[in-house]
């Protein structure tokens, strides 16, 4: 994975070169993702436009089983439900991929951003080893830092590098390592504090750093309701059920807050923006690509289309339990399709007459005494 970690790196190192700030850095690094999602984002609205089609037809399906609560009838529901979606081509699993995507990203980013001295301005081992060293010998206390051997977050170290840079440098040379410079090092100032974006927001609750997961708190709830609002919802057939799916993005928005407060500031700033172009691109892909709309006649006509299925059907089947009530030669069964299976009854097949050609065997007289 270090070498991914370092590709990434190198993006978001060059990105801050150009902007002179990590902050613009995450920002484009953020919409470049969202660039190469689109795909995925076009392919999931056109999904979403298929899955409202054919809403009217699922509603008459679920209409006439309504009521009905045991689980055979249930069961078929289902299956009548996901053999309309077959038909029409809909896959309600398609919306789980671009998250799928995402998630690795995430996680990627998430290691290149607590770890910016050795995949963005390339620090190795024994480097970060030698600062740790250095500034545990100046009473400083070091996280991950255990027996010489440095395991922790190096972006925890960036705060105290720029007050100890001399006395770093001369540690690396005597360890016939590479000096850093300053420069080299990602600017992570903001509200005044030069680390601000290396520090976790809840090392002070007093600090403007708390706006980042309040934000991310706002944003995700924003992006959540946009997202109810432009693109379709599956249907629930309860109100208890619509509560839990309104309760379950309440808690996910929450947990993101959550995380944002013990996570370094720049994660929380990169889930913002993330949650911000999301927004706008669900406002851009509901303009090019809208929703269909039905009326309250367009869910009638479904309804008396289904019915009428199912009235055929009836007549159908009605029709074949007659026919094997009555003799019938084996072509006329087999014409009957599935129908004969239903009710488990064996046909009366009748049997063929004989033809002028048949030769009919008959028992030998007995001869009289």
């Amino acid at each position: 994975m270090d070498f991914i970690y370092k590709f990434f790196g190198t993006i978001l190192g060059f990105f801050e070169q150009i902007t002179g700030h990590y902050l613009p850095a995450l920002l484009i690094f953020a919409l470049i993702v969202k660039l190469i999602m689109l795909p995925f984002g076009i392919k999931q609205q056109k999904n979403s436009v298929k899955q409202a089609k054919v809403r009217p037809k699922e509603m008459a399906i679920r209409a006439k089983y309504k009521g009905r609560t045991d689980q055979p009838i249930q069961q078929k529901m289902q299956t009548e439900v996901m053999e309309l979606y077959q038909q029409e081509g809909y896959n309600p699993m398609s919306g789980c991929l671009p998250l799928l995507i995402q998630m690795p990203i995430l996680i990627i980013l998430y290691n290149v951003v607590i770890n910016p001295l050795k995949h963005i301005c390339g620090y190795t081992a024994d480097m970060l080893n030698t600062i740790a060293t250095y500034l545990s010998g100046q009473n400083i206390v070091v996280e991950g830092f255990k027996d010489g051997i440095f395991n922790g977050r190096d972006i925890s170290l960036i705060q105290h590098i720029e007050t100890h840079i001399s006395g770093i440098n001369e540690a690396l040379s005597a360890a016939n390592l590479e000096n850093i410079l300053l420069e080299d090092i990602p600017n992570f100032g903001m509200f005044g504090n030069p680390t601000a974006l290396a520090v976790e927001p809840g090392d002070n609750i007093w600090s403007l750093l708390l706006l980042i997961p309040l934000l991310n708190l706002g944003f995700t709830l924003l992006s959540m309701w946009v997202s109810r609002k432009l693109t379709f919802q599956p249907m629930q057939d309860q109100q208890m059920q619509q509560g839990n799916m309104k309760f379950m993005n309440i808690f996910m928005a929450g947990m993101t807050a959550f995380i944002a407060f013990g996570v370094p500031a720049a994660i929380g700033i990169y889930w913002m923006f993330n949650s911000i172009l999301g927004i706008l691109q669900q406002v851009i892909l509901a303009k090019a690509i809208p929703l269909p709309k039905f009326t309250e006649e367009d869910f009638k006509a479904a309804e008396r289309e289904y019915a009428g299925k199912a009235a055929t059907k009836r007549e159908t089947v009605q029709r074949t339990k007659a026919a094997l009530s009555r003799p019938m030669d084996e072509d006329e069964y087999a014409d009957l399709g599935d129908y004969h299976s239903v009710y488990d009854e064996k046909p009366v097949i009748e049997e063929p007459k004989p033809t002028n050609d048949s030769v009919v065997a008959k028992a030998p007289l007995k001869k009289k005494k």
